[in-house]
């Protein structure tokens, strides 16, 4: 500013302090009740609202800008410190893939308890493995896998029990039984047909209580 005294040009520098300053102290009570350690662009917009000024327009920043600072031929210079980019490199990459946009797609597990083959629901097991399982339910629990599970621990006493008949179960319902399940019948149907009275008492009680036994 050209054309005012020294004495003019200390009252406008003081004047202009205490603006400041009390923009600032105003700005940073906006920032602590806030609960942030940073001060951001709209702390300050706040504060000048606050006086009654006309906000600052064409300037948000939701991150620290990082200023430099640069001096020479007696002037001072805040500045912005911009990248400079290579534009051979910029043409001869590679475009990045467009990204999916997110959606959602229901299909159905089972339709009246029958399995569809679609890509979504595990693989049908075969034909073969489905009359194994239902002749001899106990056939996976010899497996190495099983005897590494705590359905391995059945076999101890499966050995012990009597073996009666073959029993074939057939599904009465058009959901499929678990191979527990299926033994747990086959036990059953062992213990009602045998000889053994209290056998035959303690599996006609499993069956009056047992509550989860509504699928056979």
């Amino acid at each position: 500013m050209g054309g005012i005294s020294e004495e003019a040009a200390r009252e406008i520098a003081e004047e202009v302090t205490y603006r400041l300053r009390q923009l600032t102290q105003d700005s940073a009570k906006f920032m602590h009740h806030g609960k942030r350690a940073k001060l951001l662009c709209d702390d300050v917009d706040q504060a000048l609202r606050m006086t009654g000024q006309e906000p600052l327009y064409g300037f948000q920043a939701g991150e620290h800008v990082p200023f430099r600072f640069a001096s020479g031929g007696g002037r001072e210079l805040h500045f912005l410190e911009d990248k400079e980019l290579d534009l051979t490199e910029l043409v001869s990459a590679q475009l990045p893939k467009i990204p999916v946009s997110a959606s959602i797609r229901a299909h159905w597990l089972a339709i009246d308890g029958v399995q569809p083959a679609i890509p979504e629901n595990p693989p049908p097991q075969s034909k073969d493995q489905l009359v194994a399982d239902s002749v001899d339910p106990a056939a996976k629990l010899k497996s190495g896998d099983a005897r590494d599970n705590k359905l391995g621990t059945v076999l101890g006493t499966l050995h012990k029990m009597k073996t009666v008949e073959t029993v074939n179960v057939k599904q009465l319902a058009s959901h499929e039984l678990s191979v527990e399940q299926q033994l747990y019948y086959k036990e059953i149907t062992e213990a009602c047909v045998g000889s053994d009275e209290a056998r035959r008492a303690e599996a006609l009680q499993s069956l009056a209580c047992d509550p989860g036994l509504h699928q056979m």
